[in-house]
């Protein structure tokens, strides 16, 4: 079985849908052979719940809710949480200061890719700083 974690923004783009914005197309495409598919699992983490269900713009919260409960909600561990903050302060060496907004905006991206990491899930996200992270992830892990 293929078990996949989805990130927010495929999620936002899928459900919270702008029919002119071609990411928001993809997402909804890939999102739908993922679902049909028999041999894939699906699953969120609570934050990322937390980051669809934030500030809907075209659906209502409750239906975004409605939408994300079929998914198998993966639980998130104190051993992730340990890594994703060893990792968050080393991409902070790497891209610049913790404060940097840039690097807010990520943190929940690198939250995620931890917990993918560690819980052999695959990630399925439209953010193009996934790659980067993971790349991170798999050097911090041969250094260990």
């Amino acid at each position: 079985m293929r078990e996949v974690l989805l990130d927010a923004n495929m999620l936002i783009g899928a459900f919270d849908h702008d029919p002119k914005n071609p990411t928001h197309v993809q997402a909804r495409k890939e999102l739908r052979a993922l679902l049909d598919d028999p041999g894939v699992l699906t699953a969120i983490t609570p934050l990322v719940s937390f980051e669809v269900l934030r500030k809907p713009t075209r659906v209502s919260a409750d239906e975004l809710e409605a939408k994300l409960k079929p998914f198998h909600n993966f639980p998130i561990s104190e051993k992730d949480a340990c890594l994703a903050t060893k990792l968050f302060r080393r991409f902070s060496e790497v891209e610049g200061k913790p404060e940097c907004k840039n690097l807010e905006r990520l943190s929940m991206d690198i939250f995620h890719c931890v917990c993918a990491e560690l819980n052999d899930l695959e990630i399925i996200s439209n953010d193009s700083d996934i790659p980067k992270i993971q790349q991170l992830i798999q050097e911090s892990t041969q250094n260990a």
